[in-house]
């Protein structure tokens, strides 16, 4: 029984690693700034709880757009702070 749950573990961390590996820093720091926006409004509505989680995202979210920016050769993005937005998504046609 702790075998499967060690495989369903290990499966589940390979397939987390792999979908966070595709984006950009750009991409990932629209993440974080998506996280920054969630923790402000938690904040705001009294859940500090919810705010804090979703500040930590924001922070590890803009700590994989530095390293990925470093590696892609580019500026490295911002910091996020209390009242950032995320920039506007593009219209879907």
């Amino acid at each position: 029984m702790s075998k499967l749950i060690y495989m369903a573990a290990f499966g589940s961390m390979l397939g987390a690693s792999a979908i966070g590996c595709g984006a950009s820093s750009a991409e990932e720091q629209t993440r974080a700034l998506t996280y920054q926006q969630s923790s402000d409004e938690a904040a705001k509505r009294g859940q500090y709880g919810t705010a804090g989680e979703d500040q930590q995202k924001a922070q590890d979210a803009h700590h994989r757009a530095v390293d990925k920016a470093i590696d892609e050769g580019k500026a490295i993005p911002p910091q996020t702070k209390f009242g950032d937005a995320p920039p506007p998504r593009p219209a879907t046609p």
